[in-house]
């Protein structure tokens, strides 16, 4: 027989001469049914090309063996892009599959996206909110029961399981080594989901990653005793090049920029580069999060590391565990570390 694309079960059950519960028994592994009629159907469901719709079956196992993931829509941040990788490497060792929506820091666009998850009957779901305040999607009652992990950020009630990272002593830490550097005029770098343009007041800040980089960073420099420059802008390229003009055209220009991430960072770096400065010499710079790039320049990016891949393997170990019955929430914190290169440079050497 010709394979049929469109083949149904229907049609298993005509061309084998058996009954349709007789094929989805046979084809599921189910039931009362000789060895040689489940040979039978299955030998015509090969022939015919039909291929049993996996979601079903796993429904009537009571599982679907899926995840949903709702992580931000910027595949291109290191992080997030090195997170999700581990989330489906690790939920493929312990044989699901993962479903990806993105939120766009959006609290709208995220309620969307779990109601989209919750329909595809997905087993559980690795969240990055939105925001730590706006979640009244996620009560027991609105996900069902399902078991949720959160990753990289946490909410204002510790409703589900949390693995996140020590950004706020890492942040600290990063000050300290610029500090010790001769480093007394600092300017940072903020993105702020939901800013517009930027401004040198800390506006509210929804995440809960960011706002520890921000307590670390402040404590830094009240214990280093070092003028400080801040600026909070939207994650947009040219706003945030606008926004290191600012800094650098300060009476009191900074000597180092920290930047909250990635694209704070090469913002630094362009406007670095169109006005001829050296970084690591006229210019110095520290990030959060680390990147093959970041490593790879000349001279290397000194930044503040996260464990990523052993985030995305923790949330999905935990989360497979509440999945089967284990459903007590933790609070996992996982220690980012600074990682020292060559672009901070050392003031006091050159005294």
């Amino acid at each position: 027989m010709t394979a049929n694309k469109s083949t149904t079960i229907n049609d298993v059950a005509a061309a084998s001469g058996v009954s349709r519960a007789t094929v989805s028994r046979a084809l599921s592994g189910y039931g009362r049914i000789s060895k040689e009629t489940v040979d039978h159907v299955r030998a015509v469901a090969d022939s015919l090309g039909y291929r049993p719709n996996a979601l079903a079956v796993a429904m009537r196992a009571g599982k679907t063996k899926t995840i949903g993931l709702v992580v931000i829509s910027d595949f291109t941040n290191a992080f997030f892009d090195r997170a999700t990788k581990s989330i489906i490497d690790r939920a493929k060792e312990l044989g699901f599959r993962v479903l990806i929506q993105h939120s766009d820091e959006d609290v709208a666009v995220e309620r969307v996206a779990v109601e989209t998850m919750l329909s595809n009957q997905v087993d559980g779901i690795i969240l990055v909110p939105a925001s730590k305040t706006k979640h009244s999607h996620l009560t027991p009652k609105k996900i069902g029961g399902k078991p949720v992990v959160i990753i990289d950020r946490r909410l204002d009630i510790p409703r589900f399981t949390t693995v996140t990272t020590g950004d706020e002593v890492a942040a600290e830490e990063a000050v300290a080594y610029a500090a010790e550097n001769g480093h007394k005029k600092l300017g940072f770098l903020i993105a702020v989901p939901g800013t517009t343009g930027f401004t040198s007041e800390e506006p509210e800040i929804p995440i809960t990653s960011v706002q520890e980089r921000v307590d670390g960073f402040a404590k830094g420099v009240t214990k280093a005793k070092a003028s400080a420059l801040w600026i909070y802008s939207e994650d947009k390229q040219e706003i945030a090049e606008a926004a290191v003009e600012k800094l650098l055209d300060s009476p009191k220009a900074p000597t180092i920029i920290f930047t909250s991430n990635n694209d704070m960072l090469l913002a630094v770096l362009k406007v670095a580069g169109d006005r001829g400065l050296t970084i690591g010499k006229e210019l110095s710079v520290v990030s959060f999060d680390d990147s093959p790039w970041a490593a790879a320049m000349v001279p290397g990016i000194t930044v503040v590391a996260r464990p990523v891949e052993e985030l995305g393997h923790i949330a999905v170990t935990e989360l497979v565990e509440a999945i089967e019955g284990n459903t007590k929430p933790k609070e996992i914190v996982l220690p980012a570390n600074l990682i020292k290169r060559s672009s901070v440079a050392n003031l006091l050497k050159s005294k």
